[in-house]
């Protein structure tokens, strides 16, 4: 009873969530947070090709800056999608910095480069979805 009455009201919640996030804003988010992982999985098995694969796909996957936007009709004078962009850019440096430290053998570089790219991605959440 308990198992049927969680379903029906986790069901209702993802049908009136869907408003609140378009699809392409959900797959966009979910194809970064792998590349996130697949970085950070590069680390912890010490293989560079696999953070390569993980920055190669986290800067594709930045591209689309719409579906990054969430309009805030609170606050009309914020221009979230010039944030945005201006986040798309030092993640992508960000990226650059973790891919060279980890070639050049700097690996506290690269993950200290990795830690401050996944606290972009945090401040934008806070400032562009209003967490």
């Amino acid at each position: 009873m308990k198992k049927l009455l969680l379903m029906s009201v986790l069901a209702s919640g993802l049908l009136f969530a869907e408003g609140a996030l378009k699809p392409d804003q959900m797959k966009t988010m979910q194809t970064l947070e792998a590349a996130m992982a697949t970085v950070q999985k590069g680390f912890l098995y010490n293989n560079e090709n696999v953070v390569e694969g993980g920055i190669k796909e986290l800067k594709e996957n930045l591209k689309d800056v719409n579906s990054f936007v969430i309009e805030n009709e609170a606050d009309k004078t914020f221009n979230a999608q010039a944030y945005a962009a201006t986040e798309i850019s030092a993640i992508i440096k960000l990226a650059d910095e973790i891919e060279k430290a980890y070639k050049d053998g700097k690996k506290d570089e690269a993950l200290a480069a990795y830690s401050k790219t996944l606290s972009r991605c945090v401040v934008c959440h806070k400032v562009i979805r209003k967490w």
